[in-house]
């Protein structure tokens, strides 16, 4: 077995054999002063704990000169091809007919261009909801491509925001500040058994009485018109709610036959801060805030660190489906590889089959809407001296390429876009410099190259639909043949 599937499937098994006082040993770490465990099976686990993380570099690469990885030499004769399958060859290829000469796929994509013509036709609104891992942190990419959808197709608005955030001051086109009496659970820090699921943000909220959390606008998107609070569960929250000065007291009162209710906040005129102070004794379920201003387009940040994509399935249907009917998804972006993809390691196998299982789960919770998979970034690691793109990142990009065509989603390949091998290394070492200095993260300035090649692989699509609205063939490129 792999290393990196020892790692991502140790914790399922400690998880579910190692259980006192109903702890959950995948919260044990972040909340290890609130449990009960023996001392002895707190170091016991840890060391196994340790152990794993060593063996599997999460969100990073072997640097040292002794590396032993093979690396690609000529940068400018990679093509990511679709792999023929020995079971089904054909299959697959009439699954690729979509494919342009990168490998970018647009398939289903007629569901969101209908949607987006509808939003300059009608007059109507639509949100884009863009999951992804660090690499989006801080609303990098998606702010972006917010500005460049709202520009073209209206919409003043950060979209939905969670009730707190891991990198408070991070992200500068909202910013928030909270109180430490909300009780946190995530897609991998779960609660005990029956208490509630997290959101499509992978975080559940669980208010107290004084739990308190304050967004203000930011940067380049003026002030708040309208606020609208996205919650669940079974209680009744009792809120104290203020728009700079102005206070009012609201409930929130769950609808049983729906997993996430709303409410919207309205104001006589705009606000720069909106503010929520619980002032019930029970706990609720608050999911988060989302700003809009008109019509046009909404462009959601999920960004969750650490997040190989396939926590996604701990979302259940009926939440997944709530936040797509509130919000109006129209798009689901799936963004990962950069916490799953090592150097050396060549089966991925488990992980093609555990990230079909995910798309196949958002599929059925998410029916209407256009899923887009974009593929990893470049990455290089240090190899004899110097950094390189490791040989196995192409096929991990075919990988991901032809999840994407089995499942009939389209798909982006953002290695390709970026240069293909190498790209990483000269957009760290390049002017302007386009990633840090890790050789694995863009920054602000490479974000912002990134959400410029999604919005134009999205407008061009969306030019081709125009064309053809009736017809699916409509979106091939005219090469649609070539291998």
């Amino acid at each position: 077995m792999v290393p990196g599937r020892v790692f991502l499937y140790a914790g399922e098994w400690l998880k579910k054999t190692i259980s006192l006082q109903s702890g959950r040993f995948w919260g044990l770490l972040p909340d290890m002063e609130q449990r009960n465990f023996e001392p002895l099976l707190i170091l016991g686990t840890a060391g196994i704990f340790l152990f794993l993380l060593t063996a599997f570099y999460l969100d990073s690469f072997p640097t040292g000169q002794g590396a032993k990885l093979s690396v690609i030499s000529r940068p400018d004769t990679i093509q990511v091809q679709p792999v023929k399958t020995d079971d089904n060859p054909g299959n697959l290829h009439s699954l690729l007919r979509d494919r342009d000469t990168i490998g970018n796929l647009l398939t289903g994509m007629e569901l969101f261009y209908q949607a987006l013509q509808r939003v300059e036709t009608d007059h109507t609104l639509l949100h884009i909801a863009y999951f992804g891992d660090s690499m989006i942190e801080g609303d990098l990419v998606t702010q972006s491509l917010r500005r460049a959808m709202q520009k073209r197709f209206g919409g003043n608005g950060i979209g939905f925001v969670p009730v707190t955030t891991p990198n408070p001051g991070f992200r500068m086109t909202v910013r928030q500040s909270f109180n430490e009496s909300w009780n946190i659970f995530s897609f991998i820090h779960h609660g005990k058994p029956g208490e509630e699921p997290p959101g499509i943000s992978g975080y559940v909220y669980i208010s107290d009485k004084g739990a308190e959390t304050k967004y203000e606008s930011g940067a380049g998107y003026g002030r708040f018109h309208r606020a609208e609070i996205l919650f669940g569960g079974k209680n009744v929250i009792d809120l104290e709610v203020t728009e700079d000065t102005a206070t009012r007291y609201l409930s929130l009162i769950p609808d049983p036959a729906s997993a996430v209710s709303c409410l919207t906040v309205f104001h006589d005129s705009a606000f720069s801060a909106f503010e929520m102070l619980v002032k019930s004794q029970k706990p609720g379920v608050i999911y988060g805030v989302n700003f809009e201003n008109g019509p046009g387009v909404y462009v959601d940040n999920y960004a969750f660190r650490g997040n190989s994509g396939l926590p996604l399935n701990s979302v259940p249907a009926g939440v997944f489906s709530g936040f797509n009917r509130i919000l109006k998804n129209k798009l689901l972006v799936l963004h990962y590889g950069l916490n799953v993809f090592t150097p050396g390691v060549e089966d991925y196998h488990w992980y093609e089959q555990a990230m079909t299982n995910v798309l196949q789960h958002v599929k059925e919770s998410s029916p209407g809407i256009s899923i887009l998979m974009i593929s990893m970034p470049d990455r290089s690691a240090l190899i004899s001296g110097e950094y390189q793109t490791p040989a196995g990142l192409p096929e991990f990009i075919r990988m991901q390429q032809r999840i994407a065509a089995a499942e009939h989603i389209a798909f982006f390949n953002l290695y390709q876009a970026m240069g293909g091998a190498g790209s990483m290394k000269r957009w760290v070492e390049g002017e302007p410099k386009l990633a840090g200095d890790d050789y694995t993260h863009p920054n602000g300035a490479g974000a912002a190259k990134i959400a410029s090649m999604v919005h134009d692989f999205l407008m061009k699509g969306y030019e081709r639909y125009h064309g053809h609205p009736d017809s699916t063939f409509s979106l091939n490129h005219p090469n649609l043949n070539h291998e």
